[in-house]
């Protein structure tokens, strides 16, 4: 099957101080070099005839030199798309307009939006980013910009499923989408934790979402299937996944959340290598971890949170996951770079 596009997530640098971010920003934020990112697109549509590309983060729009990552997508030829928080868009429109090309290639961009009420959604993200959001839908409406509110579900806002649905509605977004939250190994979770059960009962929710309303309604990859051996888009390839290091990785689920230090999940460094040998090193790294899925089958060792694909994941590869009591895996003693976790003492991971 052929690539689809590739995600690259470009920089760690963020405004906010979100409780369910899955990086690391104990760390020093750092950039992805345009340079990189310009060769491996290049090499993505030579050898896989790729015309279509993801930025991420982080907030990607605070590149330094956010401009130059999106041309050197559509000097390319690429079709383009983004995952934002909304802050400051208006000025991010004007940076993207002021080359036609960039504007002409940007698909859509997906607003993070974790509650249908600013008390809901500023009290896990930061308060006044939800008027930010609703602001930047508006001048997408206005501009003719197309966009998707994506809302990560847990236990602080899953009350406010239906409620997204007629937002979005209103807001004039073309789709919106339901990630299930994974756990950062931070104190945190706790706060955010559905057990399989209570996350199936939202999913079913999504479900007849879906059917009443006329906008598009889906749910990515990590909510239960029936089948315990599920082959997410990343492992199909349909996505690959280049992090913030330049790395092949296995999908953005991955990228920069605390593991057991093996780096397990690293395909391959595309600062010393080629996409397609990072590639051959990628389904190398998925064949052996669908060896381990079957291998869990066939002993009868696969729980109700297996069923949740990313999670069995996350729990494979050493990464912080669910389980029935609460959060497995290593904990990420860790504070934000922003300063709202130093004045905090720091808790344990629940367990």
């Amino acid at each position: 099957m052929a690539v689809g596009w590739i995600t690259f997530h470009i920089t760690d640098r963020c405004n906010l101080d979100c409780h369910h971010c899955l990086r690391d920003p104990e760390l020093r934020p750092k950039d992805l070099p345009v340079a990189l990112i310009r060769r491996v697109l290049g090499e993505a549509r030579e050898k896989y005839g790729s015309d279509h590309t993801a930025f991420s983060g982080g907030e990607p729009t605070l590149h330094p030199e956010f401009g130059a990552v999106v041309d050197a997508a559509v000097d390319q030829g690429f079709s383009w798309h983004m995952v934002s928080n909304g802050h400051g868009f208006p000025a991010v429109l004007e940076l993207l307009g002021a080359r036609p090309e960039r504007l002409a290639g940007l698909t859509s961009v997906s607003f993070s939006l974790d509650g249908a009420t600013a008390g809901v959604h500023d009290a896990i993200r930061e308060k006044g980013s939800y008027e930010e959001v609703l602001r930047a839908a508006s001048v997408c409406m206005a501009s003719g910009v197309k966009f998707v509110l994506q809302m990560a579900v847990h236990a602080k806002n899953e009350h406010e499923v239906e409620a997204m649905g007629l937002l979005a509605s209103q807001l004039g977004a073309n789709r919106l989408s339901f990630t299930l939250t994974q756990p950062t190994g931070t104190h945190h979770d706790r706060d955010h934790y559905l057990s399989p059960a209570a996350f199936r009962r939202v999913l079913a929710r999504i479900e007849r979402l879906r059917d009443a309303l006329t906008l598009p309604v889906g749910v990515p990859e990590g909510w239960y299937t029936e089948q315990p051996f599920h082959v997410c888009q990343p492992f199909a390839s349909q996505q690959l996944h280049v992090d913030l290091q330049g790395r092949v990785n296995l999908c953005c689920q991955h990228s920069g959340i605390p593991g057991d230090g093996s780096d397990r999940d690293i395909a391959g460094d595309l600062n010393v290598m080629s996409l397609t040998e990072a590639h051959r090193r990628f389904v190398r790294l998925v064949h052996d971890a669908q060896e381990a899925k079957l291998d869990a089958i066939e002993r009868g060792e696969i729980g109700d949170w297996d069923h949740f694909a990313c999670n069995w994941c996350m729990k494979h590869f050493g990464k912080p996951h669910w389980i029935d009591d609460g959060v497995g895996g290593p904990p990420a003693a860790r504070q934000r770079w922003r300063g709202a976790w130093e004045k905090r003492n720091r808790l344990p991971i629940v367990s």
